[in-house]
């Protein structure tokens, strides 16, 4: 270095200009002092910062921005005219510090190539006075993000035409020199086209380096969209050319169904109050409103945020048929002010008039997913919820991060839901309050939620059951408490708890239970294993202690209370009981928890991996016929590797739909395949409408938010058929079918009213929801509802229908996982578990077909199928012999963590389920859970829980358990059933 150090003080005393930092020094007339082994210091000292990667770095930008960052970015870049010049550009990314592009870039060039901050952050000594301009002492300069952003901003970087020009992104490959300390860039071609001639230049000059004068330098650019979303993360769902259409709409092409809170003016900037402008994307366009509107199918809306900090002093009111999405790559925060007024943040059924806007029952399709609640700005004693969230089925929140104060005197809670029939959450962080969940509803299931620091991790307000699977709580007084009411009037039905962690918490369940409690059956709890740290007691009743805990770590391996049947009984019990054999097959990898997989979201997928429906020429119009389009662009997708996505709209078809092996499918807020013709006219001939694999196909499909359906008579229409022998990860994920009672189905109240006689030809369906074959093993469903109508979600008054479908679920396979499913309203019966094996499900959820027992189960339309093996309801018991709600046939190892099977009418008149408490029978119908067959056993189900049947279990005919000695309110109860075990 001495001798490079002479070589270039001789020339620069001869005049020459060199462009390094050494030169500087030697001409710089404030370092003449310095000696040679101080200037050599200064010469090295940026080598030891980074600025040996820098080289390696700026040029493995250019094909990173181009491949990234350039669909998005690029044509908006060119015309931003407040960036127009390189001095103003060199301006702005000094006001900035961190501007969204070039971050963003560089970002991703750290994440393969440095692990050094080669932002390189220099501070100027003394004043400068730039362009007019005076840049005080102590300024930051930013030095790769001034020189990348201005070649971006100068050029347009064009990819190479022939494949072995391009270059190797691979982290690993990249380098020519893999054991190089830096990175020496392997050759690759980029081209780079002048765009200096799209600039335009505003009028004036950045003064001075303020706030003030980067925001004057916006505003007189003019109006720009979008422009804070510069520094929001790329994302497809927000990336995608969107063309929803909202086929039964008034004006489908005038209503949009995706918005931008931004495009509606939310800041986002985390001082300007954005709720009107949430509210305003949330209600445009006509839609259902909350006490004006029951329920509407023709005004579904996506609501976008974008990264970004958004203030609310009010309620934020998600409308009918309306998904909240965040970015999942950089969360947006919603944040109330100090005074914020309203019952939740997110009010997801707010209250009009003293009551909810819409009854919570019938609150169906609505998602809340990708955020952050931060209500620590209002203090911890003033009352304050997260989401308000009461709900019914096929709705959920995923990946939802609630943080409030941690005080002992705090009044706020997380998630309030105080009634409903839902419904799933998952993947949900809470953090502070009173309670992290204050939460009441007829059924539940809720999965991976993780609670710290609240005064009560859950408190059960009331329910007729609930599942919990993968719980964490941590740092609570009370992890879970369900003694609401205390021992004479308890609320809470029925609660299972399986595959979680208890952390320092003092206590993890308080209950009211005692054998004398009342209603005999309710508070009935089940814990499987739960492992406990620091937990001193497991659970307290009303006298103390009723098991102990550890100030170490035990395994609570099952532990419960309330009535039993094993097979017979009741017993009222208290304590361990035999645990669940649960076979490998159904466990995740290395563990002993059962496999879980959460929605795929893609977020890390480019907009490029993603086929558009419609742009592969499917209309969605409700009217034209899309089979060929819709099968030739999920034929390409699977063998391309790339992702369906299916725009909103009501794609009628008239032909079966194959998803092929490798098949990953997503729809936009509850796309529609609708099957229309006469394929599906033959009752004695089903066929599929979806057929996820045939017979022999094995491979991987991933299929999310879509919901199939018919229109007007399909009697021989089986929804969907799982062929799929499917490799772990496989499933469906919010797919619902929904048959009738919707505009454009031709099976609303003015085709199918109640009480016809006879029968309408019209108004028979769909042979069957879906049908798990014998050869689709490995088949995952997570909140998925199969639906016929009992009343029409487009008339006003939410008139009720009549519709006739035949069978809801047939499970014949092995190794399936149903959680957070519902099945409602079919002729024969709802779920039918037929030869099958190593099947977990959790929370299960049935109704009866309200018409029933006129038509009942015997002599409903359509033929029983022995090949299908059907009930053949023969030996009914006495009473209304109506459908089944789970049947269990010749099947091995079947474990239910939670069911719920309601029968509320006879024939439309609801006194048959009045509750006991008002003089109530439950006989709405006769028989509701059926075990046959010589070849079931090993039988497992925790929580059962029955509405309006005389008998809550029958096996091979016969009643085990009668509703009379198993209260637990309005709903009978069975805390833990077993059948053949061991």
């Amino acid at each position: 270095m001495d001798e490079l150090q002479e070589i270039l003080n001789s020339e620069v005393a001869d005049g020459a200009e060199r462009p390094c930092i050494t030169s500087s020094t030697f001409n710089d007339l404030d370092l003449k002092g310095l000696n040679k082994t101080e200037i050599k210091s200064i010469g090295a000292s940026p080598v030891s910062g980074g600025l040996d990667t820098f080289l390696g770095n700026l040029i493995m930008v250019l094909p990173i921005y181009r491949r990234n960052m350039v669909p998005k970015f690029e044509s908006a870049l060119m015309t931003r005219p407040w960036w127009s010049t390189l001095t103003e550009t060199f301006g702005i990314c000094a006001l900035r510090k961190r501007g969204g592009l070039q971050h963003c870039s560089y970002k991703e060039i750290l994440r393969f190539w440095s692990a050094i901050p080669g932002c390189l952050p220099r501070v100027n000594i003394a004043q400068v006075v730039w362009e007019g301009a005076t840049i005080p002492p102590g300024t930051s300069f930013l030095m790769f993000y001034v020189i990348l952003v201005r070649l971006i901003m100068a050029f347009e970087i064009v990819s190479p035409k022939e494949a072995k020009g391009r270059p190797v992104l691979n982290a690993l490959d990249s380098s020519a020199v893999p054991t190089s300390l830096t990175l020496v860039a392997n050759p690759f071609k980029v081209g780079f086209k002048n765009t200096t001639a799209n600039c335009t230049q505003i009028h004036g000059k950045v003064s001075n380096f303020s706030s003030t004068a980067y925001s004057k330098a916006i505003d007189a650019s003019g109006p720009v969209n979008h422009l804070a979303d510069f520094n929001d993360p790329s994302y497809w769902l927000k990336d995608i050319s969107h063309q929803g259409l909202a086929a039964f709409n008034s004006n489908p092409p005038g209503y949009k169904v995706f918005r931008n809170v931004k495009d509606f003016g939310a800041r986002g900037d985390g001082s300007t109050d954005d709720t009107a402008a949430i509210n305003a994307a949330i209600s445009a366009g006509g839609r259902c409103a909350p006490g004006v509107c029951q329920s509407s199918t023709v005004t579904p809306a996506i609501v976008y945020f974008p990264a970004g900090t958004y203030l609310v002093s009010t309620s934020i009111t998600p409308y009918y048929m309306t998904q909240l999405i965040g970015n999942p790559n950089e969360l947006p925060v919603i944040k109330p002010t100090v005074s914020f007024q309203g019952l939740g943040v997110i009010d997801a059924d707010i209250y009009v008039n003293g009551k909810q806007g819409w009854g919570s029952t019938n609150v169906f399709y609505r998602q809340i997913r990708n955020f952050v609640i931060d209500l620590t700005p209002i203090p911890p004693n003033v009352a304050a919820t997260g989401i308000h969230w009461p709900t019914a089925q096929a709705t959920s929140i995923q990946n939802v991060q609630i943080t409030m104060a941690t005080a002992s005197n705090s009044l706020q809670q997380g998630i309030f839901i105080e009634d409903g029939s839902a419904g799933f959450i998952s993947d949900v962080n809470i953090t502070g309050g009173l309670y992290g969940a204050n939460i009441g509803n007829q059924q539940f299931t809720m999965r991976n939620l993780v609670i710290s620091n609240a005064v009560v991790g859950i408190s059960q307000i009331w329910d007729w059951s609930w599942t919990y699977s993968g719980l964490t709580i941590s740092n609570c007084g009370t992890a879970f408490s369900m003694s609401n009411g205390g021992s004479g009037a308890q609320n809470v039905g029925s609660v299972n708890i399986i595959d979680s962690t208890i952390n320092n918490c003092p206590v993890f369940v308080s209950t009211a239970w005692t054998p004398n409690s009342s209603p005999p059956a309710a508070g009935s709890l089940i814990i499987e294993n739960v492992v406990l740290n620091n937990v001193p007691v497991a659970v307290t009743g009303p006298s103390g202690t009723v098991l102990a805990g550890t100030r170490g770590s035990m395994t609570i391996t099952t532990w419960g209370q309330g009535h039993k049947y094993t097979p017979n009984g009741p017993t009222s019990f208290q304590g361990s009981f035999t645990p669940v054999a649960r076979p490998g097959a159904l466990l995740g990898s290395g563990t002993n928890r059962y496999y879980t997989k959460s929605k795929p979201q893609y977020a890390a997928s480019p907009v490029a991996s993603f086929i558009s429906i419609r742009s592969a020429g499917a209309r969605g119009d409700g009217s034209t016929d899309d089979t060929t389009a819709i099968q030739n662009a999920l034929n390409s997708a699977a063998s391309s590797s790339k992702i369906v996505f299916f725009d909103h709209g009501t794609y009628k078809v008239s032909n079966t739909i194959y998803i092929p092996p490798s098949s990953r499918i997503v729809g936009e807020t509850y796309a529609v395949i609708m099957a229309s013709g006469s394929l599906w006219s033959n009752i004695n001939g089903p066929m599929p409408v979806i057929q996820v694999g045939r017979p022999g196909d094995s491979g991987s499909v991933e299929w999310s938010d879509m919901v199939v359906s018919t229109q007007g008579s399909a009697p021989g229409a089986v929804l969907i058929e799982w062929n799929l022998n499917a490799a772990s990860g496989s499933g469906m994920w919010d797919i619902h079918t929904r048959i009738g009672g919707f505009r454009g189905s031709n099976l609303q109240v003015g085709n199918c009213p109640t009480m016809a006689s006879p029968i309408p030809w019209t108004c028979l369906a769909a042979y069957m929801s879906m049908h798990i074959t014998e050869s689709g093993t490995g088949a995952y469903l997570e909140n998925c509802w199969f639906w016929t109508a009992d009343h029409d979600l487009d008339d006003a008054s939410s008139t009720r229908v009549s519709i006739y479908t035949g069978r809801g679920l047939l499970v014949e396979a092995s190794t399936i996982w149903l959680y957070g499913t519902a099945v409602e309203h079919h002729g024969l019966y709802q779920y039918n578990i037929a030869n099958a094996h190593f099947v977990v499900a959790g929370f299960i959820q049935t109704e009866t077909p309200y018409m029933q027992p006129v038509p009942n189960a015997l002599t409903q339309p359509y033929p029983i199928s022995p090949a299908l093996s059907d009930p053949n309801y023969t030996s009914c018991l006495s009473g209304n012999c109506d459908a089944l709600g789970l049947r269990i046939l010749n099947s091995q190892n079947i474990f239910i963590y939670g069911a719920g099977l309601y029968s509320f009418f006879n024939n439309y008149n609801v006194h048959c389920s009045d509750a006991p408490a008002s003089g109530g029978v439950e006989n709405c119908q006769s028989e509701i859970f059926a075990i046959e067959g010589v070849d079931t056993n090993n039988i497992w189900v925790y929580s059962l829980s029955t509405v309006g049947s005389q008998s809550m279990v029958t096996v091979d005919g016969a009643s085990l358990a009668g509703w009379g000695e198993n209260q637990a309110g309005f709903s009978d109860m069975i805390a833990y059933f077993t059948y053949r075990i061991g």
